[in-house]
């Protein structure tokens, strides 16, 4: 299922024939309503956590995109509740990551 902001550009003739096609659903949320994003939901996550670092550790804002990768990271080998404590990285791939780079790692 193709899920969307509500934004109908993204929405060609081309991108509907195409999802026709394929027999792809199609879903999109109510304008100004942010909370029916998953993406959205999840970036609020990443943004907290990445202004938590960067105030933790005193980072240079300059280094927003180093941390940024570094949270990501993290966030995509560490379980989650609602995957059934699985990380995401193992629900898309199938295979259990391996976390030794987060032990070796100093940012």
């Amino acid at each position: 299922m193709l899920m969307s902001d509500h934004a109908n550009c993204e929405m060609s003739a081309r991108v509907k024939d195409i999802l026709q096609a394929l027999m792809i659903g199609h879903w999109k949320s109510e304008p100004h309503c942010q909370h029916q994003s998953f993406a959205e939901h999840r970036w609020g996550h990443v943004k907290l956590k990445l202004e938590w670092l960067m105030s933790f550790l005193d980072v240079d804002p300059d280094c927003w995109l180093l941390a940024l990768n570094c949270v990501c990271s993290v966030m995509n080998l560490t379980t989650e509740k609602i995957l059934g404590w699985r990380a995401p990285q193992e629900v898309a791939d199938g295979e259990t990551p391996d976390i030794c780079a987060l032990l070796c790692f100093v940012f």
